[in-house]
């Protein structure tokens, strides 16, 4: 399919990464509250943590993907699967994504999204999950999502990412990033931004960043509650050139970073 052809992809594809950004600002600020972390996380096979924020993600973006293209021959590939959370003894977990991903789509409408008429019981939400289960493969279209990468960092209360992309054919066609802690401005790098929006009601943190295919260009909205905003501002490559400026990042966990090389890297540079 031609480039010319993707604005529904895209523009379903940026609505729906806001609309699931702010379930997981909603699940993340539970997961601050006393005693709610174990009922809202749950450990893999391979000890890895899963939330309510990655079942919900992927039970709305499989939903609103499904009916904006149709189900039947619709192909997800995506990390969960419905084993653990179908289980007998995961009965509340199960109900606490179930009220997430409900809240969430009652307000789809304001995101430019269709909305369920009434609220989508326990099997349609597994039906849900359990359709992001495509092997993917070189050839066909397929829609590919991680709906919480950086499960520890979400679960910390700090960097992660909801990532949707389409592919057809082995190409990338457009990309999609949700980053609701994502510091906006330039000064919450180094200070914080502990609000979503300033004083004057402009967004210090939470973005969504998107590009398309062959565009040239790529483009970042503000995380604003209940909805999406109309404009979108062009993303550039930073003009500083003096690496004693350059902004350094890095992962946090040890296990995906040489934090001592790093350091010593930075101060080799005379980074401040």
């Amino acid at each position: 399919m031609a480039v010319e052809f993707l604005a529904t992809e895209m523009d379903t594809a940026v609505r729906v990464v806001h609309l699931a950004s702010s379930l997981c600002v909603k699940v993340q600020d539970k997961l601050r509250l006393p005693s709610s972390t174990n009922g809202h996380v749950k450990s893999k096979d391979d000890d890895s943590p899963v939330t309510v924020a990655d079942w919900g993600v992927q039970a709305i973006v499989s939903w609103v993907l499904a009916q904006v293209f149709g189900g039947q021959n619709l192909s997800i590939v995506a990390e969960e699967d419905t084993e653990s959370l179908s289980k007998a003894e995961s009965l509340g977990l199960l109900g606490a994504v179930s009220s997430a991903v409900n809240e969430a789509l009652s307000e789809a409408s304001t995101y430019g999204l269709p909305k369920p008429d009434k609220p989508l019981g326990t099997t349609e939400i597994l039906e849900a999950i359990g359709r992001c289960s495509s092997v993917g493969g070189p050839k066909g279209r397929h829609w590919v999502l991680d709906p919480v990468d950086g499960t520890l960092g979400f679960v910390r209360g700090d960097q992660y990412a909801v990532a949707l992309a389409l592919i057809e054919n082995g190409k990338v066609l457009l990309g999609v990033l949700g980053c609701p802690n994502y510091p906006v401005k330039k000064e919450c790098l180094s200070n914080g931004c502990n609000n979503q929006s300033g004083a004057a009601g402009s967004v210090t943190k939470g973005c969504v960043m998107y590009a398309k295919r062959g565009s040239g260009q790529a483009w970042m909205q503000p995380l604003i509650p209940g909805g999406c905003p109309e404009s979108a501002t062009l993303l550039k490559v930073s003009s500083v050139d003096d690496p004693v400026l350059a902004t350094v990042c890095e992962p946090v966990e040890r296990a995906n970073s040489n934090h001592l090389f790093t350091a010593g890297l930075t101060n080799s540079m005379g980074v401040r």
